[in-house]
């Protein structure tokens, strides 16, 4: 079963490492500024999309689910692609612009579907030993897809390069449909999680639900609190990098190259992080210290970098983050779903992966550029700064890993978590 999870996920990956360099170029044409109006625009669209997505978890089984928000982004690339194409300048513009938007959609609605399933099919125990290989299967096919993009950048149109992404996308579906054809014949499935799928669709109730469990769990909103200072420090190490890519590198093709070097470098990392690292840190030294990694090497990227603003210190820091991200907070993070419910998978899990994510990277970006264009910032200056904050985040992290500890070991495995908040729990603790 972890296989073709895993090779869902490979294509998934591989799918978004192509776009992503892409978005970083349309990102560092227009600079900061531009960068501001992107995300907000992207957190308005998010809005938008989760009450769309939760109408489809009401209404669809978990296959079909999976197949129409798979199949919807596939033809959209079919679209961008002709628009860049055939389109005249405006159209080409704003076509530009709109999908920088939309990869940032699809990043995250891409990985939250797949993380929602496997939070749902696995235990808490099943997800520290398997979710890390499982991520390390997306990773290959981030390195796949980087490599790829590296090569073909400068010989491909835009247009050409967002047929392939279209493609790989299908190959996934076809995988998640082996996924599901595995989970119903596995008898170790079925012995060990007979509670877990108990009806044809994901689960009932609307977007408000899920919203009302997060305010109601001091669990889900440390989730959240967590997520946005994920978001924050990411979007202030962008914002860097198209600062000093904009200013260091001279065309657009060469942008692209350039990014897609960053993401081919990133991916060998996370593999090994996920290959060597993940799974040992989640066993044994448990979900708090491996939460805690990432800020810690936040810590490290903006001491040097409010020292020595360069362009290999920017995509050194970025490499080193995002492997860190995606190596080993991503299978941490989605261990601290499998002790909540299974509305709280969906429902709950997609407001905070959509909503929450952009929510932190648009209010971060107008912080960020009030503080840069009002108030004459220099980043050096803001890196400084943010170190304390940087500090109290750590220490959340590790509260947090410790609280899913003892949510799991209150829940037998293959029983369904309660669906009410997880105070009324520790109230009777």
């Amino acid at each position: 079963m972890a296989i073709w999870a895993a090779a869902w996920f490979f294509f998934v990956l591989l799918s978004y490492s192509v776009v992503r360099p892409v978005r970083e170029t349309m990102g560092a044409i227009g600079g900061t500024k531009q960068l501001q109006g992107l995300m907000l625009v992207t957190f308005a669209a998010m809005l938008i999309a989760v009450p769309i997505y939760a109408s489809l978890v009401n209404r669809l089984p978990r296959r079909w689910l999976v197949r129409v928000v798979y199949h919807f982004f596939s033809v959209s690339l079919l679209v961008f692609s002709a628009s860049l194409s055939f389109g005249d300048e405006f159209v080409r513009v704003w076509a530009a612009r709109t999908f920088f938007i939309w990869v940032n959609v699809f990043g995250l609605f891409a990985t939250s579907v797949f993380w929602s399933v496997l939070a749902d099919l696995f235990s808490s125990e099943q997800g520290k030993r398997l979710f890390g290989r499982i991520a390390a299967g997306g990773t290959v096919g981030a390195v796949t897809g980087s490599l790829l993009t590296s090569q073909v950048a400068t010989a491909l149109s835009t247009a050409g390069l967002l047929l392939i992404p279209m493609v790989t996308l299908q190959a996934g579906l076809w995988c998640a449909w082996r996924l599901e054809k595995r989970v119903a014949i596995d008898p170790q499935f079925a012995a060990t999680r007979p509670q877990r799928d108990p009806g044809p669709a994901p689960t009932v109730g609307g977007l408000w639900e899920g919203v009302t469990h997060v305010l109601q769990s001091s669990y889900l909103a440390s989730i959240c609190v967590f997520l946005f200072f994920v978001q924050a420090a990411g979007t202030q190490l962008y914002f860097q990098q198209a600062e000093i890519v904009g200013a260091s590198v001279p065309d657009d093709q060469s942008k692209t190259q350039l990014f897609a070097y960053i993401d081919f470098a990133t991916q060998i990392l996370t593999l090994t992080a996920q290959l060597v690292l993940s799974g040992w840190m989640l066993r044994r030294l448990g979900v708090g210290v491996s939460l805690m990694a990432l800020p810690l090497i936040y810590i490290v990227s903006f001491s040097v970098l409010s020292v020595y603003g360069s362009l290999a210190v920017v995509a050194t820091a970025m490499v080193v983050t995002r492997a860190t991200g995606y190596g080993i907070t991503v299978p941490a993070r989605e261990v601290l779903f499998t002790v909540v419910s299974r509305k709280d998978k969906y429902k709950s899990k997609s407001f905070i992966d959509t909503v929450v994510l952009r929510g932190g990277d648009a209010i971060s970006s107008q912080v960020l550029g009030s503080l840069r264009n009002l108030a004459g910032f220099g980043f050096a200056t803001l890196n400084f700064w943010t170190l304390p904050i940087l500090a109290v985040w750590s220490y959340a992290a590790f509260r947090l890993g410790r609280r899913q500890q003892q949510l799991a070991a209150q829940q037998p495995d293959g029983q369904e978590p309660p669906n009410e908040n997880d105070d009324s729990t520790d109230n009777k603790r």
